[in-house]
């Protein structure tokens, strides 16, 4: 019977799943919405969306339950045990038996989809998280804890400081300026005098999706979108920071930077990153490289490696 591993990648905005054929590596790819449990305000919005994803993996390929040799799932959200254990039984709920399946943190994914320990995963997406893992396989991270209270510098933070100013300004006390234009035809909304409205009730995955604009004009020099996204990488640099102390990486002769996630696709956010953290870490070891187009293939790496 021919098998197959089988990786998720769940993040705030999309899920991704990879089935890789154990014998010739070739690999299939599908998709599905949001499978981060913490920022939907659906009940059971995780678990359909992952059942969606599996059911088109499994009707599109043929594949049966009974192929899958390991189930790795890399899930934006899984920062303690409970965590874990949702997770656990959703994978569990498709018929995989528990010791075919390991959850982490997506970090670790887009990690080791182009990485090797010693070194850093910093992802900057819809939320922002960085994971430290040392030649010893030790662990070690810094935020990630969810929006508001965490995720510095992410999608979600850049979205909030945007859409907070563009409410100020629709409400009569702040200034113009251009990203606002954008942000209206964005939303699809014919004023800014409807707008409020509108804004009071978008999801988090929404809000982060301003960050896109925010990030674009910072690249073509809007001074607030640059100023903005320089305090978002100085964000995200001091996240990396306290992961880079806690593990003493300073201490190794080079170190993997792997970034990650939609912010790293700007390049005004990424040399800004860069940056600020060569001004930050006491030693110059660090190996920046950027995460594959499609960090769940590090899924594929760390199932290779547990369930061969």
């Amino acid at each position: 019977m021919r098998e197959y591993f089988l990786a998720v990648d769940g993040g705030g905005s999309k899920t991704e799943f990879c089935l890789c054929d154990c014998a010739t590596g070739e690999t299939k790819h599908f998709y599905s919405g949001s499978t981060n449990y913490k920022i939907s305000d659906q009940v059971d919005a995780d678990l359909e969306a992952f059942g969606e994803g599996i059911m088109r993996t499994f009707m599109e390929t043929g594949v049966k339950i009974e192929q899958i040799r390991g189930l790795v799932m890399g899930m934006a959200g899984v920062d303690s045990p409970k965590d874990h254990e949702h997770y656990l039984k959703i994978g569990m709920s498709i018929g995989v038996p528990k010791e075919k399946i390991h959850v982490c943190n997506d970090s670790e994914l887009a990690f080791y989809s182009k990485g090797a320990p010693p070194g850093l995963c910093i992802i900057a997406g819809t939320g922002s998280v960085c994971t430290g893992i040392t030649a010893q396989r030790r662990t070690a991270r810094s935020g990630g804890w969810g929006s508001p209270i965490s995720d510095e510098g992410s999608g979600g933070w850049i979205g909030i400081q945007v859409l907070t100013k563009l409410l100020r300004y629709c409400d009569g006390y702040d200034v113009h300026l251009p990203v606002f234009d954008g942000l209206l035809t964005h939303f699809g909304i014919s004023s800014f005098e409807v707008l409020p409205v509108k804004l009071s009730l978008i999801a988090m995955r929404e809000i982060a999706g301003a960050a896109r604009m925010v990030t674009d004009l910072a690249d073509a020099g809007d001074p607030y979108c640059e100023e903005l996204v320089q305090r978002a990488a100085c964000m995200i640099a001091e996240i990396a920071r306290s992961v880079y102390l806690k593990l003493d990486f300073a201490q190794e002769p080079s170190v993997d930077a792997v970034m990650a996630g939609s912010l790293f696709k700007s390049t005004f956010f990424r040399s800004k990153f860069i940056e600020e953290m060569q001004s930050v870490t006491p030693a110059d070891n660090l190996r920046y490289c950027e995460a594959t187009s499609s960090p769940v293939l590090g899924g594929i790496a760390i199932a290779k490696a547990l369930f061969t």
